[in-house]
């Protein structure tokens, strides 16, 4: 048997050698007539070599052409890669593994092939979540999928993505390949760390600066420079507090927008001196605001509501100021601001009027939130407005 398997080689050789030297191909009658060796054969060796995917074959009218196959290898292919690749049987046991995955373990290859997955300790790809992941794909109840996958010490991170496999049996296997992207996360969380860093020194600046305000504000007896020292104090307490509310959120990227109304009324309420018998109701429950667009609308917010209680309400009397901000999707969001206060003077066009605040208003509105703003005063104020967020 050993004498036959040999010989075979020797053979199977001579027809791989031949045709490296005939890149245009050879029929089997070629190959026969050439290297003196019967048609049978020949027919059989160019059999395994097409299985084995060293050859390839096209037909050029009734005769057909055997030529070397310029397809690479998969495990050349596998070993091309830059990321960590396993594929296992339907029986979960490793059948193939490539050089990169064998540094990062530590095996060698005749110790790594044949072991089941599920009863062996191999780092990442042992995890339950990435066992059972595996099991739903070999069970035809699961996709194509990715998972992350990150150490205790936060040291190491990967991106394991496992893809349903059909061998040429057509049993079914699961491919795993691993990309170590520890580096590019880190680089990340450095990044989010900086950006904390600067949403924290900005809030305590202009908490010094709001301070500062208050102080001056304090030592003033003219009433009209105080309210506008009050007014500026406002702005940059509704500047401070969307840096804050950044700091404090998972992605340094959005506003949570209830928590912010909620502090900006809180903050307001104390530094304007308003009676707790003015209540504000806020619904923007689960509403974020990208950064980009949180400045403006603290802005707007701080605006609106400083407006409700300097002039919506008489001294003393209690009244409602309502929030409804939603999220229409595709960065565009609709507020509803209200009062069951005084409001709009007959004589005042809320559209053209020059006042410092409602200036403001639209200004914020129209150039850096390209949204549109209607305005109805009848038993108080209430405006509607809608917005994007990419419209700064």
């Amino acid at each position: 048997m050993s004498r036959q398997i040999e010989e075979s080689k020797r053979e199977l050789a001579r027809v791989m050698e031949l045709l490296k030297d005939e890149p245009r191909g050879l029929s089997i009658t070629d190959i026969s007539r050439i290297l003196n060796m019967n048609r049978n054969s020949v027919s059989k060796y160019l059999n395994m070599l097409l299985i084995s995917g060293h050859v390839d074959m096209r037909s050029i009218g009734v005769a057909k052409v055997y030529f070397l196959s310029h397809r690479v290898p998969i495990s050349a292919m596998l070993d091309f890669s830059s990321d960590a690749i396993l594929v296992l049987n339907a029986d979960q046991r490793i059948v193939q593994a490539n050089d990169n995955f064998l540094t990062f373990t530590g095996y060698e290859r005749d110790e790594m092939v044949g072991i089941r997955l599920p009863e062996s300790s191999l780092p990442v790809v042992s995890n339950a979540s990435v066992l059972q992941s595996i099991s739903e794909l070999l069970r035809g109840s699961g996709e194509s999928r990715e998972i992350e996958w990150e150490d205790d010490s936060g040291n190491y991170f990967f991106l394991v993505k496992l893809i349903p496999t059909v061998f040429d049996d057509g049993s079914p296997g699961i491919t795993i390949i691993l990309e170590d992207v520890t580096e590019i996360r880190k680089a990340l969380r450095d990044k989010e760390r900086l950006i904390d860093e600067i949403h924290l020194r900005v809030r305590n600046n202009l908490q010094i600066i709001s301070s500062l305000i208050n102080i001056q504000a304090s030592s003033i007896e003219d009433i009209n420079i105080k309210d506008l020292l009050r007014e500026a104090e406002g702005r940059i307490i509704a500047l401070s507090l969307v840096h804050e509310n950044l700091h404090h959120s998972t992605d340094q990227q959005h506003v949570i927008a209830d928590e912010y109304l909620e502090s900006l009324v809180e903050d307001l309420r104390k530094s304007m001196g308003i009676p707790v018998g003015i209540k504000v109701i806020i619904a923007a429950e689960g509403v974020r605001i990208p950064f980009d667009c949180a400045i403006p609308f603290g802005l707007l917010i701080n605006e609106l509501l400083t407006n409700s209680f300097r002039h919506a309400f008489s001294k003393n009397t209690g009244g409602i100021v309502k929030i409804n901000l939603e999220d229409d999707g595709k960065d565009s969001f609709s507020l509803i601001f209200s009062d069951n206060g005084k409001g709009l003077p007959e004589w005042l066009d809320p559209y053209t009027t020059d006042s410092l605040g409602l200036s403001l208003i639209r200004n914020l509105i129209e150039r850096q939130m390209s949204g549109k703003m209607a305005v109805i005063s009848e038993k108080g104020t209430h405006y509607e407005i809608n917005f994007q967020a990419d419209g700064v």
